[in-house]
């Protein structure tokens, strides 16, 4: 291998590409290492002939580019120094790698590599001298932007990214200059800029002022000419920190909407909707009936229940008659057996409305903590910040994040059949073991209860810890994340349970016993099948002094599976993602590429695992620590607890208890 030279007239890019791919995986990091350390030494005649060589290589291998960062960022330092019309030759396959290895190029010569090529392309799109290439080296370049705002802390104010004959904004002239179907993904792209200019304090003051001005000046051509689709994310993202809309954008935004109900960004519409309310419901009866019919098929056409939680909310705000507010004696029962499963599902959405608390609900109904043992406290929910923390082994995972766990693996051995039960629907319905991908955390608003120390802390010997209130808003504002009313339900009385949970129950078990009436066994599995989706949501009475709320995320949801499918080589927006978007921890320890991946497997004895998820929004927040009755060595906790968080209200148990 050693003999063979990479640089000959006999060896083409693909030639390099095929030679390569024979190599084991340190072999191919010697020999790429290599490739790029003797193409440095080339002549400058020959570096012209052969980058195509180092470009085409590299560009199937980039997964290897970390392991030869700074032979790579040599090789682009050289590029650069290139006269014009070679790079030209190159520019947008370069480009296109540049994009996918772009963690490890360094700043200063991503900053040259806008530079140069944002000269070449202002100059050829002035000049009026762009083929169709073009339309994807703008946006290969404009992304390259994006990246580079990401990295710096901010941008010198002397760097004409944003001066009004910048590369930039000659892009976004010529789009707006020369509009055209086939520039949609770079519109996309300069909204992604603006977005990361703006709002992530990267450029001096007088700048933002200035593209803010720019943004709102086009916003309107923008939503006229080209498809909405394309600037979705990036208009209600820009909209959440200054108010981009106008009324006269929601027809264009209505009507996609409407001809696309399962569009990945269909939350983030009903929650500009809901952001926007009080200008809606003041405009025109033509305008109001247009957004509640969008929503309305907005929950038809989704099946997320996320999503549907989102728009019978939206609805309530509307006081749209269409909704069954109390499960009363209106309530007529179909003969038509779809028809009733389509009531059932109109009723079990009522119930997740019903029992869900929004953020803005956490401040009226109090303090929220749960009980835990002293050890758990002290190891893995408040932990010292050690300066030299050896022990890796589950370390990335657990504190200081809020950890939630496996339904089936909770205590109580009537998790999730309670309101089977409740209606009569036995297990016959269910041929095989019914797996769950819903993982909860149980709390509760009872702070210093005698049962509960005895239950959940150690037989009276751990402590309650009370989340801090703004990291639960925090946590409960993610749309992947619910926050739910746990709804006891006595099994044993024959009173009926007067309250409007209690109502949409009988009208599920109307609907049960009609169905049983028609001998319709595909539509009872099927009812008993939705009926997961409130499962959850249920406990017999006699755990009604725990008076218990729950932090929940179904990986089974689709709006939360169309986040982790969706595919990173797309014209989407993947790789401006950040890791908020899904709100959970990796589990580095598998090899699994779906939802599993966000499952941490923590081995017990004889074979067993638990199996949890953990929220990765914010580091665990508590606001208060209430010792058990029975805590005896209060000083060799209280102390600790201080030390790592000197804000921390420490107190002891009220209860006498010996």
């Amino acid at each position: 291998m050693e003999k063979l030279s990479y640089f000959t007239s006999d060896i083409s890019p693909y030639d390099l590409v095929e030679i390569f791919r024979n190599m084991d995986k340190n072999e191919l990091r010697i020999e790429l290492t290599n490739l790029i350390t003797k193409y440095l030494v080339l002549t400058e005649e020959e570096q012209f002939k052969y980058a195509e060589h180092i470009i085409t290589v590299t560009w199937h291998y980039s997964e290897n580019i970390k392991y030869l960062k700074n032979e790579f960022n040599a090789f682009l330092k050289v590029y650069l120094q290139f006269p014009e019309e070679e790079q030209i030759k190159n520019l947008y396959d370069i480009l296109l790698l540049i994009s996918s290895v772009e963690e490890y190029i360094f700043i200063s010569v991503q900053r040259k590599i806008l530079e140069s090529f944002g000269d070449i392309i202002s100059r050829k799109i002035k000049a009026q001298n762009t083929d169709s290439e073009y339309d994807n080296i703008c946006y290969w370049y404009s992304h390259c932007l994006y990246d580079y705002l990401n990295k710096v802390e901010d941008v010198d104010a002397d760097i004409a990214f944003f001066k009004e004959d910048s590369p930039f904004l000659t892009i976004l002239n010529w789009v707006i200059e020369i509009p055209s179907t086939e520039k949609n993904i770079i519109v996309s792209s300069i909204f992604s800029v603006f977005y990361m200019a703006l709002f992530e304090g990267k450029v001096p003051r007088e700048t933002k002022i200035f593209l803010i001005q720019k943004l709102k000046s086009i916003i309107n051509f923008i939503m006229k000419t080209y498809n909405f689709e394309v600037i979705d994310y990036w208009y209600f993202s820009l909209d959440k920190k200054i108010s981009i809309f106008q009324m006269k954008h929601l027809e264009t935004i209505n009507d996609f909407y409407r001809e696309n109900p399962r569009s990945d960004y269909v939350g983030a519409y009903l929650d500009f909707l809901e952001r926007h309310f009080n200008e809606v419901i003041k405009s025109s009866e033509e305008v109001i009936e247009s957004c509640i019919k969008v929503i309305s098929s907005i929950e038809k056409k989704n099946d997320s229940d996320i999503i549907r939680d989102q728009v019978i909310q939206l609805l309530e705000r509307f006081d749209n008659d269409t909704l069954d507010e109390g499960g009363d004696s209106s309530f007529i029962l179909s003969s038509d057996t779809d028809e009733l499963l389509n009531q059932a599902d109109d009723i079990i959405y009522d119930i997740r409305s019903k029992l869900k608390v929004d953020a803005n609900e956490l401040k009226e109904i109090g303090s929220f903590g749960h009980y835990t043992k002293i050890d758990t406290l002290t190891n893995y929910l408040i932990k010292a910040d050690w300066k030299n923390e050896s022990d890796d082994n589950d370390s990335k995972v657990k504190s200081p994040y809020l950890r939630l766990t496996n339904l089936k693996q909770l205590n109580d051995p009537m998790e999730g059949r309670v309101i089977y039960d409740y209606l009569g629907i036995d297990n016959t319905f269910f041929q095989q073991y019914q797996t769950s991908n819903v993982f909860i955390s149980s709390i509760t608003i009872v702070s210093d209860s005698l049962p509960m120390w005895k239950e959940y802390a150690d037989s009276s010997q751990g402590a309650f810890l009370e989340y801090d209130l703004s990291y639960l808003e925090d946590i409960v504002e993610h749309k992947s994340i619910e926050f739910v009313k746990v709804h006891y339900l006595d099994l044993m009385s024959e009173n009926k349970d007067e309250t409007d949970i209690g109502k949409y129950l009988d009208n599920l078990k109307q609907l049960f016993e009609k169905l049983q009436e028609l001998k319709a066994e595909k539509e009872l599995i099927s009812f008993a099948e939705k009926l997961k989706k409130i499962s959850y949501l249920f406990k017999v009475k006699d755990y009604e002094y725990e008076m218990e709320y729950r932090i929940l995320i179904n990986l089974d949801d689709t709006a939360i599976q169309n986040i982790i499918n969706r595919d990173v080589n797309d014209s989407s927006n993947e790789k401006y993602f950040k890791r908020e978007e899904i709100g959970l921890e990796v589990f580095d320890k598998v090899n699994y590429n779906d939802f599993r991946k966000y499952i941490v497997l923590s081995s017990k004895d004889n074979g067993r695992y638990d199996l949890f998820v953990y929220i990765n929004l914010l580091p665990l927040k508590y606001s208060k620590v209430i010792l058990g009755p029975k805590v005896t060595d209060a000083d060799y906790i209280a102390p600790y607890l201080k030390l790592t968080n000197p804000d921390i209200e420490i107190e002891s148990s009220k209860i006498p208890y010996r």
